[in-house]
């Protein structure tokens, strides 16, 4: 499954090991998921991931979550965003995530602001799911196959 990780999912799993989004990332680090990713997504990951208030919420050091950043972007599928539609969303963070999504030709989107998304993901037919959804959903494929 082809996914784009809005910049909440990343934040809240750093936050807290425990959880969905936690379960989502960890997904993508084991190549259970594809993530898709270009350059300004690695960048805006950075720049709220490296934030103070972030890393002391987390827990965990600079070098902890750069390692954690680094291994995400070693797995991504890089992303040539060759069609902008923008406006989509009022947030331009949004648009960036919306890129990648809309010219990776993603399976979904995740993140834990669903109301941003939807009327550009119901505009392109992209799923938009929180990571909790996301899980479910794959769990739903899963069975399916079996």
């Amino acid at each position: 499954m082809r996914v784009v990780l809005d910049t909440s999912v990343l934040i809240t799993a750093l936050r807290s090991s425990q959880g969905a989004a936690a379960e989502t990332v960890r997904l993508a680090l084991r190549q259970e998921l594809t993530l898709l990713m270009d350059f300004k997504m690695a960048c805006e990951y950075r720049d709220v991931a490296l934030r103070q208030d972030h890393l002391i919420a987390s827990g965990r050091s600079q070098s902890e979550v750069e390692d954690i950043l680094n291994a995400l972007e070693a797995i991504a599928q890089p992303i040539y965003v060759a069609f902008r539609h923008r406006p989509l969303s009022a947030d331009p963070n949004d648009d960036l995530i919306l890129d990648v999504a809309l010219n990776g030709r993603a399976d979904a989107l995740v993140t834990g602001n669903t109301r941003h998304f939807l009327a550009a993901a119901n505009r392109f037919h992209l799923p938009v799911f929180t990571p909790s959804e996301l899980l479910l959903e794959i769990a739903k494929r899963r069975s399916s196959h079996a």
